[in-house]
């Protein structure tokens, strides 16, 4: 089951989409022997937006409340490196971060830099 998003942009007339799925799959990642069990639970936003530079906007996925946005230690929208306080408050920071991009080591987190969404 997931939840679409649709984001509709005022000057443009135009809207784009993001999906959030809560998932339960094998997970194949390159930490994935920290992890005890073979079946990982996980909430996945993905989209077919690109940036405003025309790169393909990724899927992004989060474990829990505690796995934020930038890199896995802070919030995008906020200098705030605190867990998420409910899946609302995930999902409105993780949509923010697409709409709005962030710049390069934003918030001292080491991520790359991400342009905002093109509309």
């Amino acid at each position: 089951m997931a939840v679409n998003i649709a984001i509709y942009s005022n000057a443009n007339s135009t809207s784009k989409s993001i999906s959030v799925g809560f998932e339960g799959e094998i997970l194949a990642a390159s930490n994935a022997s920290s992890y005890t069990t073979d079946i990982d639970y996980f909430f996945k936003f993905n989209t077919g937006a690109r940036t405003d530079d025309n790169i393909a906007l990724g899927v992004k996925l989060n474990r829990g409340l505690s796995d934020l946005v930038l890199n896995g230690s802070r919030q995008s929208a906020a200098n705030d490196s605190n867990a998420y306080s409910d899946i609302t408050d995930m999902i409105t920071d993780v949509v923010y971060d697409y709409v709005h991009g962030h710049t390069a080591d934003q918030w001292s987190s080491g991520v790359t830099v991400q342009n905002p969404m093109q509309f």
